[in-house]
């Protein structure tokens, strides 16, 4: 009998010939039942219940699975299972108490591990779940699953620092590459996003989705034009695949392409139902000035997915040119109340409301729309000054780079993020009084930081003051458990005290982290080797 991982779940043996089971709302193979009769232990129970849990049949998998535990009840195995049952039919709290007592009896159980993190995780203990995953990692430190899950869990709480201390130095597969691209994405270091993009596309050339995320990245940076390029030589790896022939027209129309004119009829001829084919045809037909169809297109997307805003204030602008004053002010309020955040949608909205008699509420929007522009101004000054900072330093020259991030700063002071790059760029400088500034600056905007709180550590530790630097260190390894860095830090801080025990418990928490890691290899040598002649 063979189990192994399917997503959170195992693939059971499964056999054929069903006949009732002692219970009788459960039904088993023949074979596996007259097997019981003659051999009830607990290898029988278990094949049972590993068949019903790989139909869906969690009670009846939970019979057998007891039956066969109360037979064998030290087996790490069995509780396992039957914390998965439990789990995958909804009980989360009776799991997370069989998985821990799994656990307890058989600490490097991967897979209970792994379950137990995704229980934690649905019970919202984020905490508890990043735990697991970093004692599955330590178990098997080429676990992708485990990586891949807490690197989501570190995006999502916007620890993108962390979560690139986490991939980086891994041995990546299409799942961790764009884990690690999307982290320094939403950290809006867009250049290393593609340098790892390319790369995995290199070891991959036929995967669509590091070409999406790739030409995801190209337009996020306005690169239309190579991200045209590259769709197309994705659909010509792969003529007839959907996805393929949708990402191409999308960066077609994105990139204003005459292109899109003629392919867009074409698709949505094979595909009239589409959402995506109808919506961004309507978008071509409002654009040439086509009202007739691309209202038309455009109300059947709609209908197809009513939550999506843009297709809704794609709708209105139609109906607004087609002097439906009323239609238009529909659509432009639903989208905003969908999440549609562009200031334009404001703008559009209040003169229909003008149109139609209501000039309070034209000029409250008309004001808003204002005033978020003033903000979208803001945000897009600080962006384009970021980028040109960031090619500064590439190019050798972090005082330049140093006077960008202060514009930066100047447009969007609450950026935590901004101000810690403004940091690393003085660092650069020699200006460590500023660096120093900039970083308290950044973790009076969010003390979480953990690279601002490593930086912090890292210059107290220069200047031989290792209780404030462990403070530090403590508070980013604190913040982000998976930050690599840090613990060596911390490690090697501990040591310049001579607390060896410590600095031994903290390298080792890097090494779980990153086995290969040479500072974290070369650290603890000399932390056993120091620690054996006191």
């Amino acid at each position: 009998m063979g189990f192994k991982f399917l997503k959170i779940g195992i693939l059971f043996t499964v056999c054929l010939g069903i006949i009732p089971c002692a219970n009788a709302a459960c039904t088993a193979p023949q074979p596996l039942q007259s097997k019981l009769a003659i051999h009830p232990d607990a290898q029988t129970y278990t094949e049972l219940g590993a068949w019903f849990g790989n139909h869906g049949q969690y009670s009846c998998a939970l019979d057998n699975l007891r039956s066969a535990l109360k037979l064998k009840p030290d087996s790490a195995f069995l509780h396992y299972l039957v914390g998965l049952s439990l789990f995958s039919s909804g009980n989360t709290e009776d799991a997370i108490s069989e998985l821990q007592q799994s656990i307890h009896l058989d600490p490097k159980a991967l897979k209970s591990r792994l379950v137990l993190a995704d229980a934690f995780a649905r019970d919202q203990r984020m905490k508890d779940a990043q735990e697991q995953w970093l004692a599955a990692i330590d178990i098997d430190p080429a676990s992708t699953i485990a990586r891949h899950q807490l690197a989501s869990s570190l995006i999502a709480q916007e620890d993108y620092g962390a979560a690139v201390s986490l991939l980086k130095p891994a041995k990546r597969d299409e799942a961790l590459s764009l884990d690690l691209a999307l982290a320094y994405g939403k950290a809006g270091l867009l250049n290393q996003a593609v340098e790892t993009l390319v790369e995995a596309i290199h070891s991959d050339p036929s995967s669509l989705r590091l070409t999406n995320a790739l030409t995801t990245v190209y337009v996020n940076q306005s690169r239309f034009q190579d991200a045209v390029v590259l769709a197309k030589k994705s659909l010509q790896l792969h003529p007839n695949n959907l996805e393929a022939q949708r990402l191409y027209f999308r960066v077609l129309v994105l990139n204003h392409d005459p292109l899109a004119r003629q392919l867009g009829p074409k698709l949505l001829v094979s595909h009239p139902h589409d959402f995506e084919f109808l919506y961004l045809n309507g978008i071509i037909y409002r654009e040439t000035g086509a009202d007739a169809d691309a209202r038309r297109c455009l109300e059947q997307a709609v209908s197809l997915n009513p939550t999506h805003y843009n297709a809704r204030y794609n709708l209105g602008l139609v109906l607004a040119h087609l002097n439906d004053a009323a239609g238009a002010k529909e659509q432009f309020e639903k989208a905003l109340a969908l999440g549609d955040t562009e200031p334009q949608v404001r703008y559009n909205l209040a003169g229909a409301l003008r149109i139609l008699g209501e000039p309070d509420e034209a000029n409250a929007q008309l004001k808003r729309y204002q005033e978020e522009m003033q903000a979208t101004v803001h945000s897009s000054v600080a962006v384009n000054k970021s980028v040109q900072a960031e090619q500064e330093m590439n190019a050798g020259d972090p005082q330049k780079a140093v006077d960008l991030y202060r514009e930066a700063i100047e447009a969007t002071p609450n950026d935590a993020l901004l101000n810690f790059k403004l940091a690393l760029a003085l660092d650069r400088t020699g200006d460590v009084v500023s660096e120093h500034k900039a970083l308290d600056q950044a973790l009076q905007i969010d003390p979480t930081l953990a690279i601002a709180q490593n930086q912090i550590g890292y210059l107290a530790s220069k200047d031989g003051d290792f209780p404030t630097a462990e403070q530090h260190f403590r508070l980013a390894v604190q913040s982000a458990p998976s930050y690599t860095e840090a613990w060596v830090n911390l490690a090697a801080t501990l040591g310049m005290e001579s607390r060896y025990p410590e600095a031994l418990e903290a390298v080792t928490s890097a090494l779980k982290l990153d086995p290969n890691n040479s500072q974290a290899v070369q650290l603890k040598e000399g932390l056993s080797n120091a620690s054996a002649q006191h």
